[in-house]
């Protein structure tokens, strides 16, 4: 059950974060632009599912800032359990 309160609360935080929101007036990339980093893609098993896998790409730093959210997201639940939810 934490563990789907958990990677419920990183869903929902990674998809708010502002990396994921376009920028109003933002160029558009041109192809002179620098190489894009390599993505990155993991597959995953929804909970319950032992079949359905999803496919998620993303380079190794937004892998680590959605690790790093998750995470924090996590401890945030464990110090609020510890203190009764206050």
């Amino acid at each position: 059950m934490m563990k789907r309160i958990t990677v419920g609360l990183a869903t929902i935080a990674v998809a708010t974060s502002p990396l994921f929101a376009q920028q109003p007036g933002s160029p558009a990339p041109t192809k002179a632009a620098a190489k894009p980093e390599r993505q990155i893609c993991k597959r995953s098993a929804p909970s319950g599912s032992l079949v359905e896998t999803r496919r998620e790409c993303h380079t190794r730093a937004e892998w680590t800032r959605i690790a790093q959210e998750g995470r924090a997201v996590g401890q945030d639940v464990v110090d609020r359990a510890a203190t009764g939810g206050k």
